[in-house]
């Protein structure tokens, strides 16, 4: 892969703008400040894993290693298994995360994620290995050598989001105002919108029957009060369906405010430079990370979280994709990720049709039409799918980078008592959405070594009209986070921990 000319076809094409390599160099130069600055201060013991060239010590890492020809030379990069989680705009941060990672010689095996978790995990997977063996096109040092998230960042910092957001007219810039300023308003200011919406549509109905009323002459008494009890109730009745009209017109028949074409064109573009244009390629690429062993390897995976509104359940993509299309191995990755980021009302929902299929082929059909949206719904941190239950060791460890916190209401200090009605809903719905997750999070001690959460609280995960200074700090606190997890982690520790673990499950067994 010559990662000039991926960046020029991609520009060419319209996946990105033509931004400078010196400015995403700027950017990345930064990030390399930021994290020299804290392993000499306040990460002193992710310096102590460092070796002379930089790169971290395997061993510190996993017990598993991959290797890399650079100048002529074998060098062994430590294995870990990526998940991330998914947040819209948040995900920034994970391109600063991986970016460390990947700086420190850091590789990744298999990946899991939803949303914007899924997106950068589907990128890193399908970029070659290859990448790892070049000079770096926003370094001048031969020194510096290629990471897959340097070239992501750059995507990233030119591409407008906003382009994603189809919808024009009234609707459009209402979009606008409301997901920009959704960092500033309370959901009581949200919800207030919509009140004085229904107010307005009640004021307009209220007064055509109340011309009726007044034309109306020569009524008795009962009359009346009949012919009020009738309007009043036409009233209601009428509202609510001007206000499900309303709606209706404006979400369209697939319940989206944008049709999320756009959004679909450019992975599909990007990753078609990439030669990857179906499931079976994606497949191959991920294939090119070796394991060490002598044994065989188990295949690498890829875990994208979607939820399935038809069938009621959680479905991961590319390993279920047969269960919607009849030849999964031709289906374009890029519907995927279609699928796992619809958030709801914002994109329409997603349906697998054939034109996801690389080529149209006879033979080529769906088998089962569903509705998918964000897999956020129902699991946003799919890291249980890489949790060894097979009563054997791991041989690496499953990293996890979450975007937001998992809620805890003991730490909120919330009770029963102290919870409004509108709080007492809003946690109804988290408990649904988070459940999945937080089971397996709090039921597992040591995964408190494996995962670290980037600082998104001053961000707003829908200002797909974001600017440049704004990735810059999201790409940061990504940055931030790694450091943590890196000074936290140690895998001799990790690995006596999960040792303990086990015997002591057999021992229950036994």
């Amino acid at each position: 892969m010559d990662i000039k000319k991926y960046i020029t076809a991609a520009a060419d094409q319209g996946h990105i703008t033509n931004g400078t390599l010196e400015a995403t160099a700027e950017f990345l130069h930064e990030a390399d400040a930021r994290f020299e600055e804290a392993i000499a201060t306040r990460y002193r013991k992710v310096k102590g894993k460092l070796r002379p060239d930089g790169t971290i010590d395997p061993k510190t890492i996993s017990g598993t290693y991959t290797t890399e020809l650079i100048n002529g030379k074998t060098v062994h990069r430590p294995l870990i298994d990526l998940v991330q989680q998914g947040g819209g705009m948040y995900g920034i941060a994970l391109l600063g995360y991986t970016y460390i990672m990947e700086k420190l010689g850091i590789r990744f095996y298999s990946y899991g994620g939803t949303s914007a978790g899924a997106i950068n995990a589907t990128f890193l997977a399908a970029i070659p290995n290859s990448i790892y063996e070049q000079e770096s096109v926003f370094f001048k040092s031969p020194d510096r050598l290629a990471t897959k998230s340097e070239l992501l960042t750059h995507i990233i910092l030119n591409r407008n989001f906003s382009t994603f957001m189809e919808r024009g007219g009234i609707v459009g810039r209402l979009q606008r105002f409301l997901f920009r300023k959704l960092g500033t308003l309370s959901i009581y200011g949200v919800l207030g919108l919509f009140a004085l919406i229904f107010i307005a549509l009640l004021a307009v109905v209220y007064s055509a029957f109340g011309l009726i009323f007044s034309l109306s002459q020569g009524l008795s008494g009962t009359e009346l009060r009949l012919y009020d009890f009738v309007i009043g109730s036409l009233n209601v009745f009428a509202v609510a369906i001007l206000f499900y009209v309303f709606f209706i017109r404006v979400l369209g028949g697939k319940f989206g405010l944008n049709t999320g074409n756009a959004f679909y064109g450019w992975c599909d573009g990007l990753l078609q430079l990439l030669n990857v244009t179906r499931t079976e390629e994606l497949t191959k690429r991920m294939g090119e990370t070796k394991f060490n062993e002598k044994a065989a390897n188990e295949a690498p995976r890829l875990v994208l979280i979607a939820s399935n509104l038809t069938h009621n359940r959680i479905v991961k993509f590319p390993e279920r994709a047969v269960d919607y299309w009849s030849t999964p191995s031709e289906v374009k990755p890029a519907a995927y990720l279609r699928a796992t980021m619809s958030l709801p009302f914002i994109f329409e929902v997603f349906i697998p049709e054939l034109s996801h299929y690389r080529e149209s082929h006879p033979g080529n059909r769906v088998r089962k039409e569903a509705r998918f949206v964000d897999g956020g719904m129902l699991s946003n941190f799919p890291i249980r799918e890489f949790h060894r239950t097979d009563g054997k060791l791991p041989r690496f460890p499953t990293f996890g980078v979450l975007l937001s916190r998992l809620p805890d209401g003991e730490e909120e200090g919330r009770t029963l008592r102290s919870t409004t009605l509108f709080g007492f809903v809003i946690s109804f719905l988290k408990t649904f959405r988070y459940f999945y997750d937080k089971d397996f999070v709090d039921s597992n001690d040591e995964i408190a070594l494996r995962v670290v959460t980037a600082d998104t609280r001053a961000f707003n995960w829908l200002d797909f009209w974001m600017d440049t200074p704004t990735k810059k700090a999201l790409f940061l606190q990504g940055v931030d986070a790694a450091l943590r997890q890196l000074e936290k982690f140690d895998w001799d520790e990790y690995y006596q921990i999960r040792g303990a673990e086990l015997q002591a499950v057999q021992k229950m067994r036994a």
